[in-house]
């Protein structure tokens, strides 16, 4: 698997709108429009000109607009990121990763039983 580039928050939150927008390719316009109370629109370019050179979007011209398609899935950036953040805070460990959750008292009873369901199922695959 390629290695994909992590991005800093301000880029990530315009990929967030991208892969949840209800069509792709998406056109600037719409997405100046749904962060608008965030940035200006001028940072909002530099966002998305950023994110074409980092491979994440495609830009295609149409008259005087930008279109944007992305290159990386919303699915393919999440699993990196997840391993990452295991490697870079528990060493790797989920069982780490959990006992942290659990300490904190972050997890649920159901938080706990749907982490047994899901092993469960994973083990009869």
């Amino acid at each position: 698997m390629k290695k994909i580039k992590r991005l800093p928050d301000a880029e990530l939150i315009v990929m967030q709108e991208i892969w949840n927008a209800a069509e792709c390719p998406v056109p600037s316009a719409w997405i100046t429009q749904q962060l608008r109370e965030q940035w200006k629109p001028t940072s909002i370019l530099t966002f998305l000109s950023r994110l074409c050179e980092k491979g994440f979007l495609k830009c295609e011209k149409d008259g005087k607009s930008n279109i944007y398609t992305p290159l990386i899935t919303e699915e393919a950036y999440r699993a990196q990121e997840s391993v990452s953040f295991l490697q870079r805070f528990y060493r790797g460990s989920i069982r780490d990763l959990v006992a942290s959750l659990s300490d904190t008292g972050s997890l649920t009873d159901d938080d706990i039983d749907e982490l047994r369901d899901f092993l469960d199922t994973q083990g009869r695959e």
